[in-house]
């Protein structure tokens, strides 16, 4: 302060000394210019020169402030640093002489020990029981959401299969409606096509009959005729009712297997009419002059009948008789074996087996015994047909046996084929029950040939010579 005092009066003095000289100028500006200007720059620099070194001053006054505020603040820290060490140090000191005074014994460290350790394991406990409280209470919130999202999940697998089960039926519904109308359209022209081989094949079969009973020239002979010729007809009208009405085709089934039967003993009849017309013994006389190349009778059928014959005449007509009983057994075995099949395959009952091709099943052995009892038919025909066969030939008898027998044979193998192939390739109810319709298809058209071909083998012109 005093140096700005100082400062003050020289620049008041300085000043006044400066005043007086300019009023002494101005009476002397014309004289001495030069010097008037010399003083005033040297005024201004001595100005400027004062407030640089009061800048100056002001600048030290700043830092000498804040170094002084630093140290204060390092003071402070320093006496704060003693203070805690002279805290330690008087703890340390109040231990040591607690040592040095011997009044800490053992069993005070260990009852200082015992308690930490007890601490400890209060703390531990403590801490033991947090953790176990707060991991059954994280486990209770798992189990809480695991079993809310697996009500979710349920919820949600219920509904999506409610849908899936929704959208199935009502697909599987469209589809059966659909495939309805298309399977009802096609099982319409079927019933169309195979109606009209029934139709062609029945109006033939009837011309065909009429015609015989136009020329009724020999009755005892031309009923066994009608009565073969009546095979188609019967074949085709029930399997065309078998394709109509699937449910009962096994029904109109045993009556075509009833007639079957009867048509095969029919023909042997056909053929002994012929020879003797209603005569046994003629036949009996007939088969005798060709006993030179007959057969006698199968072994089995000598427990019955002696073996050793007395004259031609009892052995032709053991002949004959085992031609019957051949031909006759398959009249009794053919409807026995249809019925007991029926009955079974109504039941559903396939024994130890799955189906009724099935080796295990009754089924299986009742078509075994059907296969027999044809072949031992036939073989009864047969025998009986090379016995006669020249005696026949007017008549052209083996085409006509080739008729029925392809009728009857056909048909069997027919339906044991289709029905094979229906159960390997899928073994469903339903594909069997198409292989049935096949079948009963096959027939219609099939007899409308063999109604033509019994035109042809069962002429009427065979009979009106007879006349």
């Amino acid at each position: 302060m005093g140096k700005d005092g100082e400062s003050t009066g020289l620049f008041k003095r300085s000043t006044g000394k400066y005043g007086a000289s300019d009023d002494n100028k101005s009476a002397s500006d014309a004289t001495k210019p030069e010097t008037s200007t010399k003083k005033a720059r040297g005024s201004n620099w001595f100005q400027i020169t004062l407030l640089v070194f009061l800048g100056l001053i002001g600048a030290f006054m700043i830092y000498y402030n804040k170094q002084l505020t630093t140290i204060e603040k390092e003071l402070n820290a320093d006496e704060n640093r003693i203070n805690k060490l002279e805290d330690v140090i008087h703890q340390q000191g109040e231990i040591i002489a607690h040592f040095t005074n011997n009044t800490v014994t053992n069993e005070d460290i260990m009852k200082s020990v015992h308690k930490l350790n007890s601490t400890l394991y209060q703390q531990a406990n403590a801490v033991n029981q947090r953790m176990d409280d707060q991991a059954s209470n994280i486990s209770s919130r798992l189990s809480n959401t695991e079993n809310r999202m697996n009500s979710i999940i349920a919820k949600a697998q219920k509904q999506i299969h409610e849908e899936v089960i929704s959208v199935k039926s009502k697909v599987d519904a469209y589809v059966a409606v659909t495939q309805d109308q298309f399977s009802t359209e096609n099982h319409f022209m079927l019933y169309q096509v195979a109606g009209t081989f029934v139709l062609v094949g029945c109006l033939v079969s009837f011309w065909h009959m009429s015609s015989h009973l136009r020329d009724f020239h020999e009755p005892f002979v031309q009923r066994k005729i009608l009565a073969i010729l009546w095979m188609c007809p019967i074949y085709s009208v029930t399997s065309w009712l078998g394709l109509v009405f699937s449910d009962q085709a096994e029904y109109f089934g045993i009556v075509k297997d009833f007639y079957e039967a009867y048509v095969i003993y029919t023909f042997l009849s056909f053929l002994i009419a012929v020879l003797g017309r209603g005569n046994r013994k003629a036949v009996v006389d007939l088969l005798a002059k060709h006993a030179d190349h007959l057969q006698p009778p199968i072994k089995f059928c000598g427990y019955c009948y002696p073996v050793e014959y007395e004259n031609d005449r009892d052995l032709a007509n053991a002949v004959l008789l085992q031609c019957q009983l051949f031909a006759m057994q398959f009249v009794f075995f053919k409807p026995f074996t249809s019925v007991t099949t029926f009955v079974l395959n109504k039941a559903n009952y396939y024994g130890a087996g799955t189906s009724a091709t099935d080796y295990r099943s009754p089924q299986f052995y009742l078509m075994i015994i059907q296969n027999i009892s044809v072949f031992v038919a036939f073989t009864g025909l047969l025998k009986f047909y090379h016995a006669v066969a020249d005696d026949l030939a007017w008549c052209r008898p083996y085409p006509k046996f080739l008729t029925i027998k392809g009728v009857v044979f056909m048909t069997f193998w027919q339906g044991i084929a289709i029905n094979l192939l229906s159960q390997t390739s899928s073994g469903t109810k339903v594909q069997e029950n198409q292989g049935d319709q096949i079948q009963s298809f096959l027939i219609c058209l099939e007899m409308l040939i063999f109604s033509i071909a019994h035109f042809n083998v069962f002429p009427t012109e065979e009979w009106k010579r007879k006349k």
